[in-house]
């Protein structure tokens, strides 16, 4: 039977990756009274679970970040303003009451909000695997979807498939670890940033691999090679010691596209000038949010964090508008 929790909150964040928690700092800032919820046993989102020692190259003010270390600093700035942390809990449904309020009901229990903050990015963290034949049968024998800490490559030949900013930025990660590093991509043309796919194409023990594809996995008990096809070379071995699945992730948002939300795709359509979604007193930033030009970037996200607690503040103090610069709220608490 689930706990009814009666607190009511002005502001229930779900989702505790960066923007997530970016907008829990920012709200507590302002006065609001702020929950955040996330699945995960940690803060972080995907920084934390996915890539932590991957480097994150375009969030003001670092040259480069750790993902694990940034996530760290946004947990200590949102805490040094105390909201409620609930982790390892998911939210599945929203009941709006009578009064204008909402509860959350979760797998565990159920949360009152007078407004909530969709900051759910991809939702689940489902890979893309790679389309060898019987590659799922190699996961957790040298096949990763989730890298473990970058040390696990020391001098080792890693293979990494994929063309996107996650195969790209992994293959510039476990370089400085690895031995050698083999980059396959099914294109001449790789979707990464333009800088990181320099720097791979410069990076003395990176070799690229183009067009082509893996065909299967070798190996006993352990991945020890595989077999690629070349579009105009035809196929050949090559022994490997790991493969890294760099083909990005399947986005889903779970239970939230049942919460009458107008989407886009696996995206939540947002007004940009208020990033209000559909529904009053809803409200969705950072990945999970879509409107015409939307760039997915971290930075993106935290200023839609600005622009949408703004907004929830007038909702919840109508008269109020706009949000006072930190510094002036500072001045005002000494």
């Amino acid at each position: 039977m689930e706990a009814v929790r009666t607190e009511l909150f002005d502001l229930t964040i779900v989702g505790g990756g960066p923007v997530g928690m970016f907008g829990a700092t920012l709200a507590s800032l302002h006065g609001m009274k702020v929950k955040i919820i996330e699945s995960l046993p940690e803060l972080g989102g995907q920084l934390y679970a996915l890539y932590p020692e991957k480097p994150v190259y375009d969030v003001a003010g670092f040259p480069a970040v750790p993902a694990k270390d940034l996530a760290l600093s946004l947990v200590a700035q949102m805490e040094r303003y105390r909201p409620e942390v609930v982790l390892k809990e998911s939210v599945e449904t929203v009941e709006a009451l009578a009064d204008g309020t909402f509860l959350l009901h979760s797998n565990k229990g159920v949360h009152g909000t007078r407004a909530i903050l969709l900051a759910v990015g991809i939702g689940s963290f489902l890979p893309r695997r790679i389309p060898a034949q019987g590659a799922e049968s190699w996961e957790g024998k040298g096949l990763h979807y989730f890298v473990p800490p970058l040390d696990t490559f020391a001098g080792q030949h890693v293979l990494v498939v994929g063309g996107g900013d996650t195969a790209v930025d992994w293959a510039l990660a476990v370089a400085g670890k690895a031995r050698q590093v083999t980059v396959v991509h099914r294109r001449n043309e790789f979707r990464a940033q333009e800088d990181s796919v320099r720097q791979m194409h410069e990076t003395d023990n990176i070799n690229v691999v183009t067009p082509a594809e893996v065909e299967e996995i070798l190996g006993a008990d352990e991945v020890s090679g595989v077999r690629i096809r070349h579009q105009e070379k035809g196929s050949h071995e090559l022994n490997v010691d790991a493969i890294i699945g760099g083909l990005g992730f399947h986005p889903d948002l779970g239970p939230v596209k049942t919460w009458g939300l107008e989407l886009k795709g696996s995206t939540i359509k947002v007004a940009p000038e208020s990033m209000m979604t559909t529904r009053p007193g809803i409200w969705a930033v950072g990945d999970a949010a879509f409107y015409p030009g939307k760039v997915k970037l971290i930075a993106t996200g935290f200023g839609e964090v600005g622009i949408a607690v703004a907004q929830i503040r007038t909702f919840l103090h109508p008269g109020v508008s706009g949000l006072p610069h930190s510094t002036t709220l500072k001045n005002k608490n000494r």
